[in-house]
């Protein structure tokens, strides 16, 4: 089935995308960081022949920093509140 998309012109994908990418704030970067770290780990470890949990350590220590900054480092701050 084809939706038909009545009263709203038609939208390029890739624009989308962009608008998308540009309202990322740098914890929706950390977020995505995490399963990065993870996706290229288990990848090296098939491509380099090393054990999995070798492999992982590293995935897991950059999980880690970007937790510790996101949360201790740099939290985020409530900028909209004027109330004490």
């Amino acid at each position: 089935m084809h939706e038909s998309t009545t009263g709203r012109p038609e939208r390029d994908p890739f624009d989308t995308l962009v608008d998308v990418l540009a309202a990322a704030n740098r914890y929706d970067l950390a977020l995505g960081l995490i399963p990065i770290a993870f996706a290229v780990a288990l990848v090296a470890a098939g491509a380099l022949g090393i054990p999995v949990v070798y492999a992982l350590a590293p995935a897991a220590v950059v999980g880690i920093g970007v937790i510790a900054d996101a949360c201790y480092l740099n939290p985020p701050v409530d900028r909209g509140s004027t109330e004490y």
